[in-house]
């Protein structure tokens, strides 16, 4: 287990989290005798896995709707939509993120690329700067909740479950979530006086939602698809792409063949980062398993206590300690393959886990000291980190609040795959 230590001791240096998980596989691997040319067989041999071709495309996806105005349609639909609440600019500030998917695969990108825009548009209709960084930061982790999350994706094939099941299940949840921040925003602004953004209308709200139209259809394209068995999530990828590729192009007319370079070169950095890490994590992985490590842990769990609920809530605070220092994909590939074996054990639904997971990680990416999204949120607010966290705690609770919801209820992530039909 030293091993293990030298890896957390390497990330507490700042040491990227892949080379970190590398080296703590290196040397755990080595100590138990296994030839180290083990290594890179694993770590191309679990990367040659056909149905891991859904993140490349994907994440193409993302860029070209970042690349061809698909953005800022959907941040002034939600505006027309949400602007006339108290608080309006905090509403459309949580109602465009939870529109922005995970696709980068990195809740802190898609914190940094809406909060660029909204943090300072929210402190210019006078919310305090705190707060503002403080609810960005919130709803930039709704992106692991959305169908076509790029963290769902890992999950599914990392916990063996559908794509599909995953992409579907998150949907409710998600809303409880935007839900519960949406109260707290509005709280929050009737309690300090913050006004809407403009009054509602029926007019602009049509007008956006036309410019906003081909933008919105593609996750119901891509949900469509999947559970129709019209296609694959790899094909699904593939389709995502190209329609989006056609609506920037000759819809939306935005998109031009220069910004190709730029969208093909952040499409490989994105989809090089993830794939690294995710190889690196497998070979770990075959350490915990060689190790019976998993089996260890299970033993450990059932001695403290034989209660599905209780060992979810131990999972739960062990998860967010995880999630406060590793991002979602990240802990997703390391700790997932530990607990699935007491998971299943257990009874507990493999999907119902997965969106426990996910919203585990909200909380623990906005978590101090080191929480992503929080951290990222503040330096693009001009923020200390002492005030984001005093600022971030309603939120914190709303999720929470929110986590429990789905540990007593685990009907509510299962309620649209059973109304469809899907296991």
């Amino acid at each position: 287990m030293w091993a293990l230590g030298v890896g957390a001791s390497l990330l507490a240096l700042g040491i990227p989290v892949a080379i970190c998980i590398g080296m703590a596989a290196t040397i755990a691997l080595a100590s138990i005798g296994t030839p180290l040319l083990v290594i890179p067989q694993q770590l191309f041999s679990n990367l040659n896995n056909a149905g891991l071709l859904a993140i490349p495309f994907f994440m193409l996806t993302g860029a070209i709707m970042d690349s061809g105005g698909v953005s800022r349609r959907l941040i002034d639909f939600s505006q027309a939509l949400v602007g006339f609440m108290r608080g309006g600019i905090g509403q459309v500030t949580i109602v465009a993120s939870m529109f922005f998917a995970d696709l980068s695969g990195s809740a802190t990108a898609d914190t940094a690329a809406i909060g660029s825009v909204m943090i300072p548009g929210m402190v210019k209709k006078g919310y305090s700067a705190p707060f503002a960084v403080a609810l960005q930061s919130a709803a930039g982790s709704l992106g692991l909740l959305s169908p076509v999350s790029m963290s769902m994706l890992v999950y599914a094939y990392t916990a063996n479950v559908s794509v599909g099941t995953m992409f579907i299940a998150g949907i409710i949840p998600m809303l409880l979530v935007v839900l519960s921040f949406m109260v707290v925003n509005y709280t929050t602004a009737v309690r300090r006086n913050y006004t809407s953004v403009e009054p509602f209308s029926g007019k602009v709200l049509w007008a956006t939602f036309k410019q906003a139209f081909w933008a919105l259809l593609t996750p119901i394209l891509i949900l469509g698809g999947i559970l129709g068995g019209i296609f694959t999530p790899v094909e699904a990828g593939v389709v995502a792409a190209v329609y989006v590729t056609l609506v920037s192009r000759f819809i939306f007319k935005s998109l031009d063949l220069s910004h190709f370079k730029q969208i093909l070169t952040t499409t490989a950095v994105n989809t090089t980062r993830v794939s690294f890490l995710l190889g690196l994590a497998f070979v770990l992985g075959r350490y915990l398993i060689e190790a019976q490590i998993p089996l260890h842990v299970a033993d450990s769990f059932l001695l403290l206590t034989t209660s599905a609920v209780v060992l979810l809530i131990l999972i739960n605070l062990f998860l967010i300690v995880t999630h406060t220092v590793l991002e979602t994909i990240s802990s997703i590939a390391v700790v997932i393959p530990v607990f699935m074996p007491l998971v299943v054990q257990m009874g507990i639904d493999p999907v119902v886990f997965g969106v426990i997971v996910l919203i585990n990680s909200a909380i623990g990416i906005n978590m101090p000291p080191i929480g992503f999204c929080l951290f990222t949120a503040a330096s693009i607010g001009g923020v200390s980190v002492e005030k984001a966290t005093r600022a971030i705690m309603p939120f914190i609770l709303a999720l929470v609040l929110d986590l429990a919801l789905i540990i007593a209820f685990p009907q509510i992530p299962r309620f649209l795959p059973n109304l469809f039909g899907i296991a």
